[in-house]
């Protein structure tokens, strides 16, 4: 059994089973195997040798929609930025017979890209990252480790791709999707870039490569030293920031160490050329969570501020600076309004002289009135009817 199961040519293919289960299913054969050997069969079944189920990869060009149920591993979804390897683009190109959902024809863009680690449990309709651009595999060769992407005009719009060719000679940065759960030595990147930078500027620190790059100010505000950021799809982290406004400088730099400029493609490319940019994701949400939180914040602090003037008015703190701005108006944090302010609902002269409330002079609880007694707090005899109840305008 060990030895079929490790050959992966075991027929039944389960989940991983508990060690009671083995115990019984062999003692019902009349055969009472060790706990090494039950141990042995669950080390196997965990590395998918003919137990649990497991990526079947196989030669040939896949091409067909049916060939997409080969291997489909749902858990791998998004990326880390850690670059696989280094591709080859081996042609660009558009074509005008592209078959829509409807069946009518449509032009489009396709790249063939040379990889061989990428390959590896590749599937068509999988995503395989290029130049930190999350792309859907199209069709597959795995005898010649080449596959086929489909580039949509955004794509065209947002990334340097469309000037990536076969006679560029250039490569791209290739990483196959990560499986959640899983180590992440980069972090989550999600192959969305947002959109193109410029090097402006790359010098070298000693054994470590410096790169600046100008960056549309729109997305500067998602940029922060030391945070993250995706270069190419590259997990890079950001060391000084500048941001001047719409009409300011508006850039940043990162650093590759020695082992990175050996990985990627960053280091190939020259002053005036572009990066593929995709901030921190989480940036993006904590900034989209805070605009549509500060405006409560603001309107709330104002609030206290009014009812805090109100109080001191009431308490007949005649040093008091600052008054509360009538209700009808526009409250800004900070406003300075008369100190003959009176609330807008009273009308007359006399009604305009507040009230004087001193703290000591109020009455005060006891305990039973806190907690009274159950026959109190539920009387039948009670009824509150709300259109018969009085209302009072009062200045508190």
């Amino acid at each position: 059994l060990i030895l079929l199961a490790s050959s992966g040519t075991l027929l039944f293919r389960v989940a991983p089973l508990p060690i009671a289960a083995i115990k019984a299913s062999f003692a019902y054969l009349n055969i009472m195997p060790s706990l090494h050997f039950a141990m042995a069969i669950l080390a196997l079944a965990q590395q998918g040798h003919g137990f649990a189920p497991s990526t079947i990869r196989r030669g040939g060009v896949a091409t067909t929609a049916s060939s997409s149920t080969i291997s489909s591993p749902s858990s791998r979804q998004m990326f880390t930025g850690i670059i696989e390897e280094m591709g080859d683009v081996i042609s660009l190109e558009t074509k005008d017979d592209m078959t829509l959902w409807d069946g009518s024809k449509g032009s489009g863009t396709e790249m063939v890209i040379g990889g061989g680690v990428v390959m590896d449990g590749a599937y068509l309709g999988c995503s395989i990252s290029v130049n930190g651009v999350c792309l859907t595999a199209t069709e597959l060769d795995f005898d010649n480790n080449v596959f086929k992407v489909g580039l949509a005009p955004e794509t065209l719009r947002k990334t340097n791709l469309g000037t990536y060719t076969s006679e560029s000679k250039r490569k791209v940065n290739l990483e196959r999707a990560s499986e959640i759960g899983g180590r992440n030595s980069g972090h989550f990147v999600q192959g969305h870039v947002d959109n193109v930078g410029t090097i402006i500027d790359r010098w070298v620190d000693e054994n470590s490569l410096f790169f600046k790059i100008s960056f549309p100010y729109e997305y500067m505000r998602y940029v922060v030293p030391k945070g993250f950021i995706a270069i190419d799809g590259t997990s890079l982290t950001v060391c000084d920031v500048k941001s001047e406004g719409p009409e300011g400088e508006n850039w940043f730099t990162f650093m590759l160490v020695e082992y990175t400029q050996q990985k990627i493609i960053v280091p190939s490319k020259s002053v005036g050329d572009t990066v593929n940019i995709e901030v921190d994701v989480l940036g993006k949400y904590s900034a989209q969570a805070w605009e549509a939180f500060a405006p409560k914040m603001e309107a709330l602090e104002r609030k206290v501020k009014e009812l805090e003037e109100k109080v001191r008015v009431l308490e007949g703190d005649t040093d008091v600076s600052e008054t509360v701005a009538p209700s009808d108006k526009a409250v800004e944090l900070g406003d300075v309004v008369p100190k003959d302010f009176t609330s807008s609902s009273q009308e007359s002269p006399e009604s305009r002289i507040p009230e004087t409330w001193v703290r000591a002079e109020q009455p005060t609880m006891t305990a039973k009135d806190l907690t009274p007694e159950r026959d109190d707090r539920y009387d039948p005899g009670t009824e509150w009817v709300r259109s018969e109840q009085t209302f009072y305008d009062t200045n508190y």
